[in-house]
C-alpha cells in the first residue's frame, strides 16, 4: 500500500508540474521532436533549434517563478509566458546568422543557461522567508534524485529493447536512441520541476489556512538537508577541503615572490577551489555542527586572498599574451569569487542570494556586445597584432609588409595572435589578412618568416609538411572508385560531403580526430584515424632525404586504412601540427569493395 500511496503521489506531481509549466513542456516537447529528427538524419545545423528551446524552457520556467513570486492575475501570466517566446525568438535571430554552431556560440549559450538556472533557484528567495540557500537544496537534492531515477529508468530500458532484440525479433537499431529521448528531454526535466515545492507569493494571500499548512509543508520537506548529506558535507568534504586549503596557502607563501605570478598550471586549480568553497559554503549554511560552523567562519576569509592573488596574477598576463575569452572569464570569475568571499564573510546568512545576483549580472556582462569576452578578445587581440606589425614597419598602407629579420619575441607574438584568431574565425573580417592565413605557406609568404611557437617540445609541435610536386608529379590511383579533396581541420567538425558510387550515397563527414564514411542510413562503415595518419606523416618526415625538410614525395605523405567494406587512403597536400591540432589540405581515395 506504502509503495502505491508513493507511486501516486509522484504521478500527481508529474501532473502537476505538466499544469504549472505549460509553455515549459511546450518547449520540451520541441526538444524531442529535434531530437527524433537528428536521430532520423533528417536536420540540418540542429544544434540551433536544440539549444534555441533549452533556452526557451528555462525561461518560460523562470516566468512561471516570477509569476508566483509576484503576481496574481492569468493576464499577467500570459504576458511572462510571452516575453519567454519573444526572448527565445531573440536568441534564435542572434545565432541564426551564423553558418555553424561555432565555439563563441557555444560558450554565450553556456553561460546564458547557467546563468537562467541560478536565476530559478534565486527567484523564490527574493523578498522571501526561504533563503537562497534553502532554495539552494531543494533544487541540489532534486538534481540528484532526477538523475537516479532517470539513469535506472533508462538503464531498464536499454536492457529491455536489447533482450527483446537478442531473445525475440529484431528491433530498428534507433529503438534505444528514441526511448533515451523521451526519458532524457521529457521524463528527467518533468519530473526534476515536480520536486519545486510552492514557494511563498502573493497568491497566497488567497488561501485558506489548511492549504497554506499543506504548502508550508511541502517547502520545509524540499529544503531540509537530509542527515546523510550533511554527515557527507560535514565530516568528509569540509575536512578535505581543509586539507587542499593548507596546500594551496603552502604554495602562495612560498612562492609569492616567485613563480606564482606566472604559473598558468596554478589558475585551473584555484578557481576549482573557489567553485568548492562557494558551493560547500551554500550547502553548510544551515548545519549546526563545529565543522559546518567553523567552515563558515573560516573559510571565506582564506579565500579572498588567494583568489584576489590569482585574480591579479591574470590581469599582469595580459600584458604579455593579451586578452583572450579564457583569461577574460578567468578575471571575471575571480572577481566574483571574491566578492563571494566577502558576502559569505561579512554579511548574514540570508544575504547569500547576492551571490547569485552578482553571478547573473557577471554573466549578462560577458555575453551581450560590446563588453562581452569575444569582443573584448577580439579588438584586443588584433589592436595587438597590428601594435606589433606597426613596431616592426610590417603594415603600410592597409598591407602586410614581409620581415624575416624581427625578433623571436615579436615572431611568437604574432603567429599566438593569428593562431588565436584564425582559431575563432575572426581573421576574414580583417582586410590585410589574406583568407586561410595557415593554408599552404600563406603566413610565411605573408610576414616572412614560419609561424614560431612558444615551447615546441618535439618535431611534431609546431611542424608542418608539404607535398613536393617536382619529386611528385604523378600519382598512381588505379583500383580507387572516387577523389575527393578536402581541408581538414581538428577543431572543425562540419564536414559533410556526399559520395555517389554504383547509385549507392556514402557521406563522408569528420569528427576532431577521423574521417568518417557513412552509407544511406548513417552506418559507419569506416573511420579513418587522422590523428594517427598524421603522426605517421611525421615519423616520415624525420627520415626525409631532400634539401628541404619539409618538402617531402607522395610515398611519404600518403597513408592507407582499410577494412572489409572500404579501403581509404589519402595523400597530404600540406599538413601541419601544432600541440593537440591538426590541420591538413589533403586528396582522398576511395575504394568500396
Amino acid at each position: 500500500m506504502k509503495v502505491m500511496k508513493a507511486f501516486q503521489n509522484k504521478l500527481v506531481g508529474l501532473i502537476g508540474a505538466v499544469n504549472r509549466y505549460p509553455l515549459t513542456i511546450l518547449f520540451l516537447l520541441a526538444i524531442a521532436t529535434v531530437n527524433v529528427n537528428v536521430i532520423n538524419n533528417e536536420i540540418e545545423a540542429y544544434l540551433k533549434y536544440l539549444f534555441t528551446f533549452i533556452v526557451g524552457a528555462l525561461l518560460s520556467v523562470i516566468g512561471q517563478h516570477v509569476y508566483e513570486r509576484f503576481f496574481t492575475k492569468v493576464s499577467e501570466r500570459v504576458m511572462l509566458m510571452g516575453g519567454a517566446i519573444l526572448l527565445t525568438a531573440g536568441y534564435y535571430l542572434a545565432i541564426h546568422s551564423a553558418s555553424t554552431f561555432n565555439e563563441e556560440i557555444a560558450t554565450k549559450t553556456s553561460v546564458t543557461m547557467f546563468a537562467l538556472v541560478m536565476a530559478f533557484i534565486w527567484i523564490p528567495s527574493i523578498k522571501s522567508k526561504i533563503s537562497f540557500n534553502e532554495s539552494f537544496m531543494s533544487a541540489f537534492k532534486a538534481f540528484f534524485i532526477t538523475l537516479l531515477f532517470t539513469s535506472v529508468i533508462a538503464g531498464g530500458l536499454s536492457l529491455i529493447i536489447f533482450a527483446i532484440d537478442e531473445l525475440l525479433f529484431p528491433v530498428n537499431h534507433k529503438a534505444i536512441a528514441h526511448v533515451l529521448n523521451i526519458v532524457y528531454s521529457l521524463f528527467a526535466p518533468i519530473f526534476f520541476l515536480s520536486f519545486t515545492p510552492p514557494y511563498q507569493g502573493k497568491k497566497n494571500s488567497h488561501l485558506s489556512a489548511e492549504e497554506l499548512s499543506i504548502r508550508k509543508e511541502r517547502v520545509e520537506k524540499a529544503i531540509i538537508c537530509p542527515k546523510t548529506l550533511g554527515v557527507l558535507i560535514s565530516y568528509i568534504i569540509i575536512p578535505l577541503t581543509a586539507v587542499y586549503t593548507i596546500i594551496l596557502l603552502a604554495y602562495v607563501l612560498l612562492n609569492i615572490h616567485g613563480s606564482f605570478w606566472t604559473n598558468n598550471l596554478l589558475e585551473p586549480m584555484l578557481v576549482s577551489y573557489a567553485i568548492i568553497v562557494i558551493f560547500v559554503n551554500i550547502l553548510a549554511s544551515h548545519l549546526e555542527n563545529k565543522f559546518a560552523s567553523l567552515f563558515r567562519l573560516i573559510f571565506p576569509k582564506i579565500l579572498i586572498p588567494i583568489v584576489l592573488f590569482q585574480t591579479l596574477a591574470s590581469i599582469l598576463k595580459i600584458g604579455e599574451i593579451g586578452i583572450t575569452h579564457g583569461r577574460y572569464y578567468a578575471i571575471m570569475f575571480g572577481i566574483f569569487a571574491t566578492i563571494s568571499g566577502i558576502i559569505f564573510s561579512f554579511f548574514p546568512i540570508r544575504k547569500n542570494g547576492l551571490v547569485a545576483a552578482v553571478l547573473i549580472v557577471f554573466s549578462a556582462v560577458s555575453i551581450i556586445p560590446p563588453i562581452d569576452a569575444y569582443t573584448v578578445s577580439k579588438v584586443n587581440q588584433i589592436n595587438l597584432l597590428e601594435k606589433t606589425l606597426v613596431e616592426n614597419n610590417m603594415l603600410e598602407n592597409g598591407k602586410v609588409v614581409p620581415n624575416p629579420n624581427i625578433s623571436i619575441e615579436d615572431k611568437r607574438m604574432i603567429t599566438r595572435t593569428v593562431s588565436y584568431l584564425n582559431n575563432l574565425n575572426y581573421t576574414d573580417e580583417i582586410d590585410w589578412l589574406p583568407e586561410k592565413i595557415f593554408y599552404y605557406d600563406n603566413f610565411s609568404k605573408t610576414f616572412g618568416f614560419e609561424e614560431t611557437y612558444d615551447q615546441p617540445s618535439d618535431r611534431t609541435e609546431g611542424k608542418f609538411a608539404h607535398l613536393d610536386w617536382e619529386r611528385s608529379p604523378a600519382v598512381n590511383i588505379e583500383n580507387y572508385d572516387r577523389m575527393i579533396h578536402l581541408y581538414f581541420q581538428g577543431s572543425q567538425t562540419d564536414l559533410k560531403i556526399p559520395i555517389e558510387i554504383d547509385s549507392q550515397t556514402y557521406t563522408l563527414k569528420n569528427d576532431s580526430e577521423n574521417l568518417i564514411l557513412v552509407d544511406e542510413e548513417n552506418k559507419e562503415l569506416l573511420r579513418f584515424d587522422m590523428k594517427k595518419a598524421i603522426d605517421q606523416i611525421f615519423e616520415n618526415q624525420l627520415e626525409g632525404d631532400s634539401g628541404k625538410e619539409d618538402m617531402l614525395t607522395a610515398e611519404k605523405l600518403m597513408v592507407t586504412q582499410e577494412n572489409d567494406q572500404v579501403k581509404m587512403t589519402i595523400l597530404a597536400n600540406s599538413v601541419d601540427n601544432y600541440g593537440s591540432q591538426y590541420n591538413a589540405d589533403l586528396f582522398v581515395f576511395l575504394k568500396i569493395k
